[in-house]
């Protein structure tokens, strides 16, 4: 009997609870597409670094004519970056072969596409500079070879070819949490 008392009184809670619940907004057709936070400034480094990451991604794959999908596709595959609400997300990731950051960048790879010194400090920690990096390689890799694939090669490799990589960026569905 206590039983039978008790899922009444849970069924009468959840039909309340959904009866008053605010409807949930509609979502847009196409759930792969981004729009930039209405931020009046640029974020700080005080800021999250997946909000920073986000903010950048979707600035300068603009400004240098990157699809999103393929510069979040490879975020995702340098870092596992998954989205401006990662909140775990490590951004200062180095790998074996010597790149850095969140978009791992080698050192040579830096002073090549922007004709500077830069610091391991800089490329692990500067968000910004670090993905405006990326995404000048990106478009001065793909202006060269013509081809998006043959350009995530050159990204992976440092030679042009067509990889597992360059397979997987190009294939890569934004899927955020």
């Amino acid at each position: 009997m206590k039983q039978i008392k008790f899922l009444l009184v849970a069924t009468i809670v959840l039909v309340v609870l959904v009866a008053f619940s605010k409807p949930h907004p509609k979502t847009p057709a196409d759930s792969t597409k981004t729009t930039l936070p209405t931020h009046k400034n640029p974020p700080t480094h005080k800021d999250p670094p997946c909000l920073q990451m986000y903010y950048h991604i979707e600035r300068y794959a603009d400004s240098f004519k990157i699809p999103k999908r393929f510069a979040y596709g490879i975020a995702y595959s340098e870092t596992r970056y998954e989205g401006p609400f990662h909140w775990t997300y490590n951004h200062a990731k180095s790998s074996g072969s010597g790149a850095y950051g969140p978009m791992q960048i080698l050192l040579s790879t830096a002073y090549s596409v922007n004709k500077e010194r830069v610091t391991v400090h800089k490329l692990r920690n500067d968000i910004d500079y670090n993905v405006m990096t990326s995404m000048k390689l990106l478009r001065k890799l793909n202006n060269k070879y013509k081809d998006w694939k043959t350009t995530f090669g050159a990204y992976n490799s440092g030679h042009p070819c067509v990889n597992g990589y360059a397979i997987k960026i190009y294939n890569h569905t934004i899927q955020w949490k």
